[in-house]
């Protein structure tokens, strides 16, 4: 299935985002797909949010098979840590992961504590989306695309 991404959506994924930034004071976020296309992100400006995004998404995916062969339905949150900068991945939903970048071990317990609350908020977000219908053609695989995308990456963002 295909889902739209309407305006509106983008916005409210943003102030998640934002709000989160400020929260945990981590340096920035995104909000991509199982598949690594990017959503939403916010202050990614050293750094291509379609490099992070899709590694992180092949991180993940890698994460869930562990969990699997462990015996584990998923582990809902991937964390690595380096000596300037550090990255959370974690999981609002099925298709959809929550990536925030860091810098400062002080902020590791920060991002730990506020992004399930973020994570929660983005799924919410998407059970919306997923309840006003899709678009396209039937598929048992799940598909966002953002309408008007000009507008939404264009802006600085």
């Amino acid at each position: 299935m295909t889902y739209e991404l309407l305006a509106v959506d983008v916005e409210k994924l943003h102030r998640i985002l934002v709000s989160l930034m400020e929260q945990s004071e981590a340096d920035s976020c995104l909000i991509c797909d199982q598949a690594g296309h990017v959503l939403a992100h916010e202050n990614l400006r050293q750094t291509d949010p379609l490099l992070i995004s899709a590694l992180g998404a092949g991180v993940f995916a890698a994460t869930r098979e562990l969990a699997r062969l462990l015996g584990e339905d998923e582990f809902s949150t991937v964390l690595h840590q380096g000596l300037k900068r550090s990255i959370l991945i974690g999981s609002a939903n099925e298709e959809v992961l929550l990536v925030v970048l860091f810098s400062g071990e002080e902020r590791t317990g920060l991002v730990k504590l506020y992004a399930p609350a973020s994570a929660k908020a983005v799924r919410r977000v998407f059970e919306e989306i997923t309840a006003r219908g899709k678009s396209g053609p039937e598929s048992k695989d799940r598909n966002y695309i953002l309408k008007d995308i000009g507008s939404i990456f264009g802006n600085g963002r």
